[in-house]
């Protein structure tokens, strides 16, 4: 199955565990102290700093242009989730099955290392920064799915 950005959350409810999709659009690459971060400001000022709805989102950052990953873990995730994110890629599977029935998103897993054209879209005084990662072609495996399946 191919995906093309933006991915809706109809489309993203019908994937299964264990499903391959060909995605062709941008991830959003953030470090997940930032998620707090996003969501106070947007609170506090009433806008949004970075807009992560419909978004597919990894945890992590670039260090020497290589994609370093965060571990996931429920609180961020929920945050992102409110935040609209519709689907987050992980390097190995967490266990996050009730924050994905709860929110009807799901995890992905890459098949292939992340490549692609990178956009910084914003960096904090402190370094921390939120980019979008442009792919083509970029396969991934469904690793739990919005029903809170998951692959073994």
């Amino acid at each position: 199955m191919v995906l093309n950005y933006p991915v809706s959350l109809s489309v993203i409810r019908k994937l299964k565990a264990g499903d391959v999709v060909h995605y062709n659009g941008k991830i959003v690459v953030v470090e997940k102290s930032l998620i707090d971060t996003i969501l106070n400001y947007e609170k506090s000022e009433g806008i949004k700093l970075y807009d992560l709805t419909g978004e597919i989102v990894v945890f992590g950052f670039f260090e020497k242009n290589r994609l370093v990953y965060q571990e996931v873990d429920p609180d961020s995730l929920s945050t992102a989730f409110v935040l609209g994110v519709v689907g987050v890629v992980v390097e190995k599977n967490p266990p996050l099955e009730d924050v994905i029935v709860k929110f009807a998103r799901v995890v992905f897993k890459p098949e292939e290392e992340l490549k692609g054209k990178r956009n910084l879209v914003f960096k904090t005084p402190d370094g921390r920064k939120v980019e979008e990662l442009e792919v083509t072609n970029l396969i991934l495996r469904v690793l739990q799915d919005a029903s809170g399946k998951s692959l073994p």
